[in-house]
């Protein structure tokens, strides 16, 4: 999809906007034009602004929606040209400030921060500073929907209280846990953003795993991208992969009323259909702890996180606490590997979870790919989180990253989804 020029964008009066002046936005005025973009095949609002580079919130869905008169929301067309909430504005040549009529320098420094984003991303052709053009979101800054609060308070017992406190130092701070401690009167469904736009509505299928506990923990995070890939069009990052599927795996289990605590989470990043995700450092233990460069300080970190948590629900009476950590491998490209995983020798419910799971494997590539083979193996290796965390733990690796074959089990959508399906299967059994 090419984004049209900005010579054309100001030439064409269809772009006129006549509506009435958004509500908080006093730079939008009611004839200001637009930038426009075509929809691409399978493409939602939310993952259209995310393209351009606006968060998914509801102020910016709103706006969209809106400006293009839309009647229903979860239907946009293919091919079809859409004006984006950005705003086309002359720049005077002195400062942003005065080109668009506001006194707030943080909201100036914000719409040049963003249109040197639009211009490194390859969106824009040049710098506003030579085109005289500046692109002003109407919608991007202070939008208070929510989206940062964890569950619906109305469908979640309440969680935060000082025993939640986990780490040290100044990032030492309560939380709100991602668990879902279900109420079973009433509740069909829950939201949880941190799912990310289209799968943040969460419905409740049955209560089959109420009372049990379960640590998703994806491999790796933060300033280490775990194994990567570059050789493609995109790096393909290990984290990004991995987190993608963990994501996948405690939907399923929210759906049947486990409680989940998901360990690392991207607050930005929510479960993703495209097949280069985007790497990046922005995940957070908890989602508000830092992760740490350093290897042992990072690993004692979450196995401290989850024996704390762990011991909680102990007290509360939960019998069953699981783990599963999920990793992408890297070795010769040569190799193919199916799924395999790791448990602790000393756990003989550790090694009963990782021999369920692969059986599940085993089963679903007899009937998916009955002529391949399945050769998933699993085996006691002395990883430190195996050994350490107190839930019975399972280690998985999904994938060889270098291998071009292996790599289609990362990075079409669908299977990232069928693993994840499989690993709660075999959870479940």
């Amino acid at each position: 999809m090419q984004l049209y020029s900005n010579s054309d964008i100001m030439s064409v009066r269809l772009f006129i906007i006549a509506v009435a002046l958004f509500a908080g936005t006093s730079y939008v005025h009611a004839n200001d034009t637009y930038a426009v973009c075509k929809v691409k095949p399978g493409e939602n609002i939310e993952n259209l602004l995310k393209r351009y580079l606006l968060t998914p919130h509801s102020c910016n869905v709103n706006s969209f929606i809106k400006i293009n008169n839309i009647k229903n929301r979860n239907l946009i067309i293919s091919g079809r040209l859409y004006k984006l909430p950005l705003a086309i504005k002359d720049y005077n040549g002195v400062n942003i400030r005065s080109s668009i009529g506001i006194t707030s320098m943080d909201i100036a420094k914000k719409i040049e921060t963003f249109n040197l984003s639009l211009l490194e991303a390859g969106i824009r052709d040049q710098n506003f500073k030579n085109n005289k053009k500046i692109w002003v979101p109407i919608s991007e800054f202070d939008c208070n929907d929510g989206t940062s609060a964890t569950y619906d308070p109305s469908s979640i017992a309440a969680a935060s209280s000082e025993d939640d406190t986990v780490g040290k130092g100044n990032d030492s701070k309560s939380y709100t846990p991602t668990r879902t401690e279900l109420k079973r009167t009433g509740v069909k469904s829950i939201n949880v953003p941190l799912m990310g736009p289209g799968y943040d509505v969460v419905h409740i299928e049955d209560f089959s795993l109420a009372g049990q506990v379960f640590y998703i923990i994806s491999g790796h995070g933060g300033p280490d991208p775990g194994a990567v890939y570059t050789k493609g069009e995109s790096p393909l990052c290990e984290d990004e992969y991995a987190y993608d599927v963990s994501l996948r795996l405690a939907r399923n289990l929210m759906q049947h009323g486990a409680t989940v605590e998901i360990i690392i989470q991207d607050l930005d990043d929510g479960i993703r259909d495209d097949e280069m995700l985007l790497c990046d450092t922005d995940e957070l233990t908890l989602g508000i702890h830092t992760i740490p460069l350093n290897q042992k300080t990072r690993l004692r970190e979450r196995v401290a996180v989850i024996n704390k948590l762990y011991e909680k629900y102990k007290k509360k009476g939960h019998k069953i606490q699981r783990a599963i950590e999920i990793h992408v491998d890297s070795r010769s490209k040569h190799m193919r590997q199916d799924v395999f995983f790791y448990y602790n020798q000393h756990n003989s419910n550790s090694k009963k979870l990782a021999e369920n799971i692969q059986e599940v494997f085993a089963a679903k590539y007899d009937q998916h790919q009955k002529n391949r083979g399945y050769h998933g193996h699993v085996e006691d290796r002395g990883i430190y989180m195996v050994r350490n965390v107190k839930p019975d733990m399972v280690f998985v690796e999904l994938a060889n990253i270098t291998n071009k074959e292996d790599q289609q089990r990362l990075i079409i959508n669908t299977n990232r989804q069928a693993l994840a399906n499989w690993l709660f299967e075999g959870l479940r059994k």
